[in-house]
């Protein structure tokens, strides 16, 4: 009954979190879709370009394991491994995030113009993020990876809205200058 009631508090505070990451963290304008797909040329994303999430946290071959008694130790085996990928999962997302940051932090340092309210923003989106991504990995921890499918195959919109920003911030820099840019950053990243 307690994990009853603490599995739902904790989804009601992903929910209502995620709702307000999405109520505050958008933009105000789009970013071009040609700085867009700089950026994600630029920084290699490897927790946003996992496609298979939907897969990785289904349970309907786990629980077609689970009915056939014979087969539980298997079933046993593919929640642990799948525990195992969706926390290296979340801790690719985690490490995109700040990556991201850092690359938007990169392009300021550079002289792109930003304000500081602007900044503000992507810091609290960030660390909101970040917090919310530590409380999946906790309940994966926890309950394994089938207990919150929804928000934790949400996880990854957060990344692609961190993106938008650094896209956002590129797209005020002339597109000629992303080639150096691109070469800056490879640099001081290594």
């Amino acid at each position: 009954m307690i994990n009853l009631i603490f599995f739902t508090i904790l989804g009601l505070a992903l929910f209502g979190s995620f709702i307000f990451i999405a109520l505050q963290g958008s933009p105000k304008s789009l970013p071009d879709s040609s700085a867009v797909q700089a950026v994600t040329e630029i920084i290699n994303l490897e927790g946003s370009s996992f496609a298979n999430a939907r897969r990785l946290l289904d349970d309907t071959d786990y629980q077609a394991l689970c009915s056939n008694p014979d087969l539980r130790r298997l079933a046993l085996r593919l929640r642990n491994d799948r525990r195992q990928l969706a926390l290296m999962w979340i801790s690719s997302l985690q490490n995109d995030l700040i990556r991201l940051w850092r690359f938007r932090r990169f392009l300021i340092q550079r002289g792109v113009p930003s304000s500081m309210s602007e900044e503000l923003r992507t810091l609290q989106a960030l660390l909101l993020s970040l917090v919310l991504l530590s409380f999946i990995r906790l309940s994966i921890r926890a309950a394994g990876p089938f207990a919150l499918p929804r928000a934790t195959r949400q996880a990854g919109q957060l990344v692609d809205s961190m993106s938008a920003g650094a896209a956002l911030v590129l797209g005020r820099t002339p597109a000629a200058g992303w080639a150096e840019i691109e070469r800056s950053w490879v640099k001081s990243a290594a």
